[in-house]
């Protein structure tokens, strides 16, 4: 049976070239291949010629602008990122309680094996005990890993650049920015201001409404032509 790494490795690399993705471009047939890669095998061909894809042998045609005018496939590009993020692994991360108890002095700083999601602290085991029986009820702490330190950066990337502690959840429409509910309290009360799932669906129809129209001209085009 595939694993989910061994699925991620084969969607992840370029049949062509046999090696990881490098600025992956989409086929109409949604075959993917690298744009170095794909720049090889038609060599001899220019743009508005009718090639066939690598793999599922079907036409398409090579864009005016060459084949960087290719539809970049992110899909695949941010399974890459994924791939080298886990690849990588974690460097070791110190325990913030003993990096601020030790002063700057030369002790050996205790590296950090779990998260307190109430605290938002990395603590070592020793430190993250207090947290197992606080009195207000046990904090919750999770074990430090690849999928959990990616869930904090997406969660750092959700936070209001004004106030830290704070998760962004309104979008302005005055200011084109997302913004915290003190942020709403202080300077855009007086705003238009939705919830920001609300308005990324509506830039999400937005933008399906607008493709379609493009996809139709093009359509349109080439059939005149």
């Amino acid at each position: 049976m595939a694993t989910a790494a061994s699925v991620t490795t084969d969607l992840t690399t370029c049949c062509i070239c046999l090696d990881v993705f490098d600025n992956p471009k989409s086929l109409p047939c949604l075959h993917a291949f690298c744009l170095k890669c794909l720049q090889g095998y038609f060599k001899d061909k220019c743009p508005g010629d009718d090639v066939p894809c690598p793999l599922c042998r079907k036409d398409f045609q090579i864009p005016s602008d060459g084949l960087s005018g290719l539809q970049h496939h992110f899909f695949i590009d941010q399974l890459v990122e994924d791939r080298k993020f886990s690849s990588e692994g974690l460097p070791d991360v110190p325990c913030v309680v003993c990096l601020e108890e030790s002063d700057g002095s030369s002790e050996e700083i205790a590296t950090a094996t779990v998260y307190c999601v109430d605290c938002r602290q990395k603590l070592c085991e020793r430190c993250s005990r207090p947290h197992r029986r606080m009195a207000g009820g046990a904090h919750q702490l999770r074990a430090l890993g690849a999928e959990l330190e990616q869930e904090l950066i997406q969660q750092q990337a959700g936070s209001c650049d004004k106030h830290r502690d704070k998760q962004v959840e309104l979008y302005c429409y005055q200011c084109n920015e997302n913004i915290c509910v003190l942020c709403f309290a202080s300077k855009h009360r007086n705003h238009e201001n939705s919830e920001i799932p609300e308005v990324a669906e509506r830039f999400r129809s937005k933008v399906e409404s607008d493709n379609q129209q493009i996809v139709s001209a093009i359509s349109t085009l080439r059939n005149q032509l």
